[in-house]
């Protein structure tokens, strides 16, 4: 019994030093334009949390971007580091994630400016399933899967679209390949792509449709997955 009262005390312990804003709410349940105002009041822990929501996000889109997996992790650091600066001066008038994609956007604009003169080569590396060789030698096969010889299908398949994808979205040019990432991989509405780019909605909207319409022949050899 003594032990069941002592393992009960812990847990109320545990419920106690739950990390919370102001008006009590657990942060993890707070909105991110909250998160937001209060990291602007000096709070790391909201950062922390806004970092833990959409860390990967940034990242996925950034990959999309720039196709090369290294630069994309650097330049998701250069968007939460300006969020950061601007966290003092962040009024919510849009939703928060129009306004971190919005700086995202800006950074990847700012890569490709510094790509252009320096001519790095572009990575088709997969986010989904890297290959180690020439062979198929794949390092994240699925390991719940009984067949093996399933799981090296499934992780070739992904692999090969992966890369199908990454490759025709490189020959797309820059505001459509933007505008299609946000519209088919973030699912962002034209309204929300519009602000982040700066642009019309009604050429948001003309370079996804162009964008498609370059995509389709590309990968015409995947559609039952794509």
């Amino acid at each position: 019994m003594a032990k069941k009262v002592d393992q009960a005390a812990g847990l109320r312990k545990k419920e106690v030093f739950r990390v919370v804003g102001p008006e009590g709410k657990p942060l993890q349940e707070r909105s991110d334009e909250a998160l937001m105002l209060e990291h602007g009041r000096g709070s790391e822990e909201a950062f922390a949390e806004l970092v833990r929501r959409h860390q990967k996000g940034v990242l996925n889109y950034l990959y999309r971007m720039v196709h090369n997996r290294h630069i994309a992790e650097e330049l998701t650091q250069e968007v939460f580091l300006a969020l950061v600066r601007s966290a003092q001066r962040y009024e919510p008038r849009a939703k928060f994630t129009t306004y971190l994609y919005r700086i995202a956007s800006n950074v990847a604009s700012k890569e490709w400016m510094r790509s252009r003169r320096r001519l790095r080569p572009f990575s088709l590396s997969s986010p989904w399933g890297r290959r180690k060789g020439a062979q198929g030698d794949f390092s994240t096969l699925e390991a719940h899967l009984e067949d093996e010889r399933a799981s090296v299908l499934a992780a070739f398949q992904r692999g090969e679209i992966s890369e199908a994808v990454n490759a025709a979205l490189k020959r797309l040019p820059e505001h459509q390949r933007e505008a299609f990432v946000l519209r088919r991989f973030k699912e962002m509405s034209y309204e929300e792509i519009a602000e982040i780019t700066d642009a019309p909605v009604g050429t948001a909207k003309s370079r996804v449709v162009r964008a498609e319409r370059a995509l389709r022949p590309l990968l015409e050899k995947f559609r039952e997955y794509v």
